[in-house]
């Protein structure tokens, strides 16, 4: 008579158990939540009652409030072509950046030494351990007129006058790259190391080549990770000013420079909150879309 009673105490105690391990993570993610809304909710919606604030002749905040900065941002020709100089820069940035990665993401996950693929990843990351003002200034060093590569021109006889390699669009590009190369590289990486090995050689059994086998087995399995190397690179191209600023000039049509130059130098602070926050919300979204498409693909691959 007693064994009927055995599973609904057993069910309660798993529940209880559930519930437990259930606080217990929530309480793990207490602190990290906590610091996310202290430095990232408070700051944004801040940002967002600032953007909105009139300001008068002098550029002093006003405490009334309307759209008028979202309006000039989206009417104004200027401000629209920066937006679209910033996103057609962030895109092929990722573009140049996911290209480049396959190479070293398969080297990376085809060496067999251990030694040899720790030195690799060294020298992956070690680029992200020093700062991106120092790599920039190294970019200088490197296409100014009297910087080591017209110097090296000009000693091989190729060129009489120095090239202007510096303040234009396709040094900012380069440099971009350079600086972003790694987080298009890590999570490749990651997509091809999960690929199991005798999935290629059944490949190559069934009698597909080695092109075959690359387009239609492992290129499909790798697009999610090329996605997330995209997205990140996009993201973080998009609203990059350091880079633009130091390589390219100040008179680069790019938004975060525009940004920049309202916040410190002309002092229009609702408009750079407003000029923000349109930057934002349009990465956010292209993002969003780019990692729509990539569930898309994942539930056509996995079936899930």
């Amino acid at each position: 008579m007693r064994l009927p009673m055995r599973f609904p105490v057993s069910l309660t105690l798993s529940r209880v158990s559930t519930s437990g391990n259930s606080l217990f993570s929530w309480l793990l993610l207490a602190p990290g939540m906590l610091f996310l809304a202290a430095f990232l909710v408070v700051p944004g919606i801040l940002l967002i009652v600032l953007s909105l604030h009139d300001v008068d002749g002098m550029l002093m905040v006003l405490p009334t409030y309307s759209f008028s900065h979202y309006i000039e941002a989206f009417t104004s020709a200027g401000y629209i072509r920066a937006l679209g100089t910033t996103l057609w820069v962030a895109a092929l940035t990722a573009v140049l950046c996911v290209l480049l990665a396959y190479p070293a993401a398969w080297l990376l996950v085809s060496t067999r030494s251990r030694a040899w693929r720790t030195v690799l990843y060294v020298i992956l990351i070690s680029p992200l351990l020093t700062s991106v003002v120092i790599r920039t200034f190294a970019w200088i060093v490197l296409l100014a007129q009297n910087g080591l590569i017209n110097d090296v021109l000009r000693r091989l006889g190729l060129i009489d006058a120095p090239l202007a390699l510096l303040w234009n669009m396709k040094a900012v590009i380069v440099a971009y790259v350079q600086v972003m190369l790694p987080f298009a590289v890590l999570p490749l990486a990651t997509s091809l190391g999960e690929i199991p090995a005798a999935l290629p050689r059944a490949s190559q059994s069934l009698g597909a080549g080695a092109r075959h086998t690359f387009l239609h087995v492992v290129l499909p399995l790798t697009i999610p990770g090329m996605m997330s190397g995209a997205i990140i690179v996009f993201a973080l191209a998009a609203g990059s000013y350091v880079t633009p600023l130091l390589i390219g000039g100040r008179l680069q049509p790019l938004l975060p420079i525009g940004i920049y130059q309202q916040a410190l130098q002309i002092a229009n602070l609702p408009l750079a909150a407003a000029l923000s926050l349109t930057l934002l919300v349009v990465t956010a979204a292209i993002a969003g879309l780019m990692s729509y498409v990539q569930k898309r693909w994942e539930r056509r691959v996995y079936g899930h």
